[in-house]
C-alpha cells in the first residue's frame, strides 16, 4: 500500500511581531514541522496617516522612513542647535 504525504498548513494572525518571533523560534524546535515564515500583510502608511495620533509604526513603516529620510539632502541640526531651539522654547519663544 502507496501513503501519500499531505502536509496542512495553518494560519495565525498575532498582535505583534515580537511575540509572533517568540511562537517562531518555537514551532521550529518542533520536529513535524517543515516550513515557517513571517508575512506582514500590513500596508505601508501614506503621507495622511504618519498623522494619526497614537497609532505606533509598524516596522516596515519606520525602516521606509528612515530609508527616505537617508536619501534626503537635508543635514536636519546638530544637537546644539536643538537644544538651542528647546531652551527658547522653554522660555516662550518660538521662532
Amino acid at each position: 500500500m502507496r501513503r501519500f504525504l499531505v502536509m496542512t498548513t495553518i494560519k495565525i494572525t498575532l498582535s505583534s511581531l515580537p511575540k509572533a518571533k517568540i511562537l517562531v523560534s518555537f514551532l521550529r524546535t518542533l520536529g513535524y514541522v517543515k516550513d515557517i515564515s513571517i508575512e506582514d500583510d500590513r500596508e505601508p502608511l501614506t503621507a495622511e496617516d504618519w498623522i494619526r495620533p497614537g497609532r505606533p509604526a509598524t516596522e516596515a513603516e519606520i525602516d521606509s522612513l528612515i530609508e527616505e529620510m537617508e536619501k534626503d539632502d537635508d543635514p536636519g541640526m546638530t544637537t546644539e542647535q536643538l537644544e538651542k531651539e528647546i531652551a527658547q522654547w522653554n522660555k516662550g519663544i518660538y521662532k
